[in-house]
């Protein structure tokens, strides 16, 4: 689990008893609880479908989470390649070529555009996403065509 990079933002939980301090806190990196939900969601006989478009979700969402921390460290104030992203151990190539989408990214500069499309339309996905250096996810079906920001936002 340590290859997902897991690097911003944080869920945070606590537990108090009445201000005598906490009791307990617990911390946990947003991509990675986003990761655990898709899996477990697969669980619930889920179709692959749906299991591989919330992956694909969480994928773009941890790729972004990857670039904004690779800007701000490696980058020198500009966004890394896939190729850089995984050598610096930021993110997981399985994770980009496991389930049935094809993960782009395009970097210019200080912008970056990544974009999922499925593999295999109907088959492996219907929806297409999009996300850029703003970290809002996009998407919609395109009969299996890249997702643009013209695109609606998705949850």
């Amino acid at each position: 689990m340590s290859r997902l990079g897991p690097v911003i933002d944080p869920m945070t939980y606590a537990l108090s008893n009445d201000g005598l301090g906490p009791l307990h806190e617990l911390h946990v990196p947003k991509n990675l609880l986003l990761l655990m939900m898709a899996g477990m969601s697969s669980e619930v006989k889920q179709s692959p479908l749906n299991t591989n478009e919330a992956v694909a979700k969480s994928a773009l969402r941890v790729v972004a989470g990857a670039e904004a921390n690779y800007k701000e460290t490696k980058g020198d104030g500009h966004y890394g390649t896939l190729d850089q992203l995984i050598e610096e151990k930021l993110i997981n190539k399985e994770m980009l070529e496991k389930y049935g989408y094809r993960i782009e990214l395009t970097v210019s500069g200080n912008k970056f555009e990544i974009t999922a499309v499925p593999l295999e339309y109907g088959q492996t996905g219907r929806l297409s996403y999009f996300v850029d250096e703003s970290a809002v996810l996009r998407g919609g079906d395109h009969g299996g065509g890249v997702a643009t920001i013209a695109d609606q936002p998705v949850q």
